[in-house]
């Protein structure tokens, strides 16, 4: 760590691995695109750190600050048609989309990182932010006051550590959506 990351307790940020984990993973069949019309800052990141009293990961910020400031990945509704109201089918069938948060203001709600951060503490009571969702599931990884990856379980309104970095998550639910949607082309 270099003396001036020492001297205000700061990891120096690593390159942003967002793009080599999709080239890794995703085919035609996935339709991808950032959350915010810009790369987001690092004042813009600090300044929601404060504010829901976290502290995001070098890895967090060098996402946040790459190519993608903020991602969403959905399997195409040609590849993988969405779920009807009433429909009844395995829960992983519901699962057809990822996504991460923003830290551009600018950005719809349900993008941003502080919006998301705020309304999470307000309905959980848990200092912690989300920072990776799977779309259909009301749990969602989070990052706590500690910078630590967390997943949030809204039945017991608790959080669980995750013994991974924020890239590994990252590659992990990719992969994960990749073989969710190859398995509906198979199965219906």
């Amino acid at each position: 760590m270099c003396l001036f990351s020492k001297l205000f307790h700061r990891e120096a940020t690593p390159p942003d691995r967002t793009t080599d984990i999709l080239n890794k993973h995703l085919t035609g069949d996935f339709r991808v695109f950032p959350l915010a019309e810009r790369k987001c800052t690092i004042t813009e990141i600090r300044e929601i750190e404060k504010e829901v009293a976290v502290t995001f990961s070098p890895e967090m910020i060098a996402h946040l600050c790459g190519q993608f400031p903020g991602i969403y990945i959905e399997a195409r509704e040609e590849i993988w048609p969405r779920p009807k109201a009433y429909d009844v089918a395995p829960f992983w069938s519901f699962l057809y989309a990822i996504h991460t948060y923003t830290a551009v203001s600018k950005s719809d709600d349900w993008m941003r990182l502080d919006y998301a951060a705020t309304e999470f503490q307000k309905k959980t009571g848990i200092v912690a932010a989300p920072v990776l969702s799977i779309k259909g599931d009301a749990n969602v990884y989070c990052v706590d006051a500690n910078s630590k990856i967390v997943r949030f379980d809204h039945e017991l309104n608790t959080v669980e550590p995750v013994d991974l970095g924020y890239f590994e998550l990252l590659d992990r639910e990719v992969s994960e959506l990749c073989n969710r949607t190859e398995r509906k082309k198979k199965h219906g």
